[in-house]
């Protein structure tokens, strides 16, 4: 039990630390369909909705595993310094067993909020000695570059510091059209 609680811990501190710039909304919310119900772990059907109109799913996704499915988060940065997006979503979906299994999902959203742009989802393990993760950083968050989303792995001296940050992929932002390129480059020294 022990264990658990310092991982959740962990998680916590990484996610405080990621999400710079992100912010608990009450925007959007999450809706659960239970299907299956003969099983002993139900299937759940999560949507991912706007908090005044919940027949407008902006995503759907399954959760198979429900006896380790623990918990979902959503918090929203604004302004991202995208040219026509007002803000991106992020859910993370967690699960937790010996460690805990996090899917963070990224969604853009254009100024007149009609279209919504998802991003290729990114998977954390977060244990007792977890010093890396995986996130994406927009133009107007630290390390961000202009006109472009970057997909990175950052690596932690300890669970506030950062030692460095490897770009995996850059996402130029033309106009509402997402173009990528590989790459794999430390753009933080030690």
């Amino acid at each position: 039990m022990k264990n658990v609680a310092i991982i959740i811990i962990l998680f916590q501190s990484f996610q405080f630390i990621y999400s710079q710039g992100f912010i608990d909304t009450e925007k959007y919310l999450v809706t659960t369909e239970i299907t299956d119900q003969g099983k002993e772990h139900p299937v759940y059907q999560v949507n991912l909705v706007r908090s005044e109109n919940s027949s407008e799913k902006i995503s759907t996704l399954t959760i198979d595993d429900t006896e380790l499915f623990e918990d979902i988060f959503i918090t929203t940065l604004e302004n991202p310094g995208l040219e026509g997006i007002s803000e991106v979503i992020k859910m993370e979906v967690e699960y937790l067993a010996c460690c805990a299994h996090v899917e963070a999902y990224y969604f853009t959203v254009s100024e007149d909020g009609d279209t919504i742009v998802a991003l290729p989802e990114l998977k954390n393990v977060y244990c007792e000695d977890s010093n890396t993760d995986f996130q994406y950083i927009f133009p107007n968050q630290e390390y961000g570059i202009k006109g472009n989303i970057l997909q990175t792995q950052t690596f932690y001296k300890n669970t506030s510091d950062i030692q460095y940050v490897n770009l995996k992929q850059s996402f130029e932002w033309n106009h509402g059209t997402i173009n990528s390129s590989k790459t794999t480059t430390a753009i933080t020294g030690y």
